[in-house]
């Protein structure tokens, strides 16, 4: 990072803000409806959140004593969110040094488990929410109030006894009082906190008819902070690019290289706007392993499943050098020794592979800002890679896939497998590229795609020796990563 951070705090709640839902509820329903809604309704506004999502977890326990950690972990995981919104701690954090922290009356295994998911664990420093242990050999989830009955009450009669996000606020600025306090809320026990920002400091409050927002137009004399409406991320990342660069642009960091920010003419900076060309002049081309994700996805799901058949598999690819062959038959094993492990399964687990945030980004913007045509063309299977960009909510960024097609085999006892068929099969001419395997040669793939649209320039992004033919036949106005 460069000498200079930016001394601002950003401080986002949770529910209905970094995510889209009230998280213990979408948690509850996703492991039990039923169950879920039983507690929900049987407990009023009057009794804490800690105590209600304490005793959907017990009940639980007891009604579904198959359902685990990592069962619970994976439902937060899943939890909906506006990608910009993540896109603006990044930005805040890795571009300019601010501090983010999380103030939540949700849980803290709740809201730990989607910032892991989502690549921002390094980013917050600090979650403040209802803490979570595990009983019972690990076996139930317990959650207890943020400010327990042993404790003094906080007195503060706008906020529910187990929490007041204001307290919460006023402590962490006893400790280091920042130059700049950006706060992110939407509901009603954000106003508290609101009321301790000073002068300089923004507010950032939903656009709703209830909640934080109409609370600060009502009080009008209690807040001294800035007050900014948002209706989704976009608007929170909008106003970050604008507040950073414009309050701290001898902050930012020097290894950054944010192209989505520019300058105007009168030195201001905001959201650019699409590139004045016609949508789909611009292709963009990405390799899929260890290019657009960070491993190879074949590899990712046997070692997630049967680390032995890694080895296997590259023992049999010595015999027999083409990979989707070979992965096709260690799936066939997999099948038989791992009757547990199923398509929906590798499905969920191969949307999770690693990724560079920033990749993401990339093909966000091609799309978004340029009116890019994104493309993928990889030796991998569409399976896979079909579940990470549906995942990453990519789908509708990626126009088009291209590699090994999968089909969905049933089997003798009522299961199906997945087979890995080549995407030039047996049964077609061979391609005659003796750069490229007999089942694909992303040069022809490439060829076809110019032949079928006009474009003026073509970014092409690899890592592998299979790339090298594709990136043969760019032109001199191409570029290849």
């Amino acid at each position: 990072m460069g000498e200079l951070s930016a001394d601002v705090l950003v401080l986002f709640t949770f529910d209905n803000t970094l995510v889209d839902v009230d998280s213990n509820l979408h948690i509850a329903q996703q492991l039990d409806a039923t169950l879920a809604n039983a507690v929900w309704t049987k407990y009023d506004q009057q009794v804490d959140r800690a105590k209600v999502m304490d005793q959907f977890l017990v009940q639980l326990a007891e009604k579904c004593p198959q359902v685990s950690c990592v069962d619970i972990r994976n439902a937060a995981q899943r939890l909906p969110y506006n990608h910009h919104m993540v896109d603006a701690i990044r930005l805040a954090v890795d571009d300019f040094g601010a501090t983010c922290k999380i103030v939540s009356d949700s849980t803290v295994f709740g809201v730990q488990s989607f910032v892991q998911h989502v690549g921002l664990a390094d980013r917050v420093s600090e979650v403040v929410a209802n803490p979570t242990h595990f009983e019972n050999g690990g076996k139930v989830l317990r959650v207890r109030p943020y400010q327990g009955d042993h404790v003094a009450p906080h007195k503060c009669a706008r906020c529910p006894k187990n929490l007041c996000k204001g307290a919460v606020v006023e402590q962490i600025l006893q400790q280091h009082r920042y130059s700049r306090v950006l706060f992110v809320g939407e509901g009603d026990g954000d106003f508290c906190p609101s009321m301790k920002l000073a002068m300089d400091d923004v507010v950032f409050a939903r656009a709703d008819e209830v909640g934080l927002l109409p609370l600060l137009n009502e009080n009008p004399d209690q807040i001294q902070a800035h007050i900014r409406q948002w209706e989704k991320g976009e608007d929170i990342l909008a106003y970050f690019r604008d507040f950073f660069y414009r309050q701290y642009p001898q902050c930012r960091q020097a290894n950054v290289n944010d192209t989505l920010v520019y300058a105007q003419q009168d030195g201001n900076f905001s959201v650019p706007t699409p590139m004045p060309r016609d949508p789909g002049e611009l292709l963009v081309i990405f390799d899929f392993d260890d290019s657009l994700v960070n491993e190879d996805s074949d590899v990712y799901v046997f070692g997630s499943f049967h680390p032995e058949l890694c080895k296997t598999a590259y023992e049999r690819h010595a015999k027999k050098p083409i990979w989707p062959s070979v992965f096709d038959d260690m799936l066939q094993v997999l099948a038989s020794e791992k009757p547990d492990v199923t398509p929906e399964l590798i499905r969920q687990r191969v949307a999770q592979i690693p990724v560079q945030a920033r990749m993401l980004d990339a093909v966000r913007m091609a799309v978004e800002l340029f009116g890019a045509d994104v493309k993928v063309i990889s030796d991998g299977n569409t399976f896979y890679i079909e579940s990470m960009l549906d995942h990453q909510d990519l789908s509708n960024h990626v126009k088009e896939v291209f590699a090994n097609p999968i089909e969905h085999e049933p089997l003798d006892d009522g299961r199906t497998r997945l087979r890995i068929r080549p995407y030039h099969g047996d049964h077609l001419e061979p391609h005659g590229c003796k750069w490229c395997p007999t089942n694909m040669c992303k040069g022809s793939i490439l060829d076809s795609i110019r032949s079928s649209k006009s474009y003026y320039r073509v970014i092409y992004v690899g890592d592998g020796t299979g790339d090298f033919c594709p990136a043969s036949r760019l032109t001199e106005y191409d570029v290849v990563w």
